[in-house]
């Protein structure tokens, strides 16, 4: 535990370093402003599917447009627009095509990230201790005590149930490492009566230094957009079955009895975030 715990400030300080040498170059440029906002997601795409979503979305889009305007940290609003963009571009890279009314299909991406760094990739080793709280540098000698290895074959596939009209669907997203679920996102959405209610659910999985997965339920924002209003609750599930159903959830019945970790309510251009 002790070595691994001086490899950690070992690659701290190195990156101390690095910062500092950087930031005396360039303290005379001057740094891009960070902008106040995140603009509402516009769907991408040419093509009659990317059009279809474009005239689904277009509903809501001055609502979305007035909650991006005054969100700042709360980014909720953007999953429904990020959701169908990755479905249009998926459809097209993987060519896929409605039947029965459905796209269905599966696109997956990967490859093989190992990598293995050592202190000898460090600039200015000489200078670099192996304990910021001891000033003796290190001897160039015990290089090769301190490597860090890791990454492995990640995967990513997702999943696409999705009605041609672009009005209703699910889509799945499952990481792995090295054959270990290390992440799962589930989304699904129906368009009623106008209104667009979604469910977005994340996994919270992580894998420890001996390569076992721990996870802690599922961090699933619940919402409905309408075109002069939106409404999301972000609540903490244990299961999947838990998950309500956007063709079917009663939003009066569900906001009575959630208890949400966060939300977001939106009239127009009065916004309220909580906490």
């Amino acid at each position: 535990m002790r070595k691994w715990k001086l490899i950690g400030l070992l690659m701290i300080a190195i990156l101390l370093l690095g910062g500092c040498g950087k930031e005396e170059e360039e303290k005379d440029i001057s740094p891009s402003p960070m902008p106040e906002h995140l603009e509402a997601p516009i769907i991408q795409g040419e093509g009659e599917l990317a059009e279809t979503a474009k005239a689904v979305m277009s509903v809501y889009a001055e609502e979305l447009s007035a909650v991006a305007a005054r969100s700042t940290e709360n980014l909720t609003y953007t999953i429904p627009g990020n959701a169908l963009n990755q479905f249009i571009r998926d459809a097209q890279a993987s060519g896929a095509v409605a039947a029965d009314g459905y796209y269905r299909f599966t696109w997956s991406q990967g490859g093989n990230y190992t990598y293995e760094t050592t202190v000898d990739d460090a600039p200015e080793i000489e200078s670099v201790t192996p304990d910021p709280r001891d000033e003796t540098p290190m001897d160039s000698q015990l290089n090769g005590d301190y490597a860090v290895s890791g990454g492995g074959i990640f995967e990513r596939v997702r999943s696409y149930e999705i009605a041609d009209t672009v009005t209703r669907g699910r889509m799945e997203i499952n990481d792995s490492l090295n054959g270990l679920i290390t992440g799962h996102e589930y989304f699904a959405f129906c368009v009623r009566e106008g209104n667009f209610y979604f469910v977005d659910a994340t996994l919270n999985a992580t894998i420890n230094e001996n390569g076992e997965e721990t996870q802690d339920g599922f961090l699933t924002a619940v919402g409905v957009l309408r075109p002069d209003s939106l409404e999301i609750l972000e609540c903490i599930y244990t299961d999947p079955e838990q998950f309500p159903d956007p063709a079917e959830v009663d939003w009066a019945r569900f906001t009575a009895e959630a208890k949400p970790v966060s939300s977001l309510s939106a009239q127009g251009e009065n916004v309220t975030i909580s906490p």
